[in-house]
């Protein structure tokens, strides 16, 4: 599932996140693949666009669990999930080759 964020004015598109690896029955998605523009960085559009997408998650999904995974190298992710209040739970050494370098995640429920 993928959203497209724009501006209830606008037919620009800002920006896009999807929701991935679903797992209906354990109650539990990830939030990811977010690509913003400039513009939507780190604006009061982007928390609320961020804020929906987890209410519908919890709220009109009844989901237990909300996550936001990142390269750990990713220093603009990490503070992104830590501003929407997502808490550090832990890295994933070694999680995977991307890019042609072995990546830790960082996991934020």
């Amino acid at each position: 599932m993928s959203e497209h964020v724009k501006l209830h004015d606008s037919s620009v598109l800002l920006g896009m996140y999807a929701l991935m690896r679903i797992r209906a029955n354990m109650g539990s998605v990830e939030m990811g693949h977010v690509i913003y523009t400039r513009e939507l960085q780190r604006s009061r559009h982007a928390t609320e666009a961020q804020y929906l997408m987890a209410r519908h998650v919890f709220e009109d999904l009844g989901y237990r669990r909300y996550e936001w995974k990142c390269d750990s190298l990713n220093a603009p992710s990490r503070a992104a999930a830590l501003r929407l209040g997502f808490k550090a739970e832990g890295r994933f050494r070694n999680d995977m080759v991307y890019k042609g370098r072995t990546r830790d995640t960082d996991w934020f429920p």
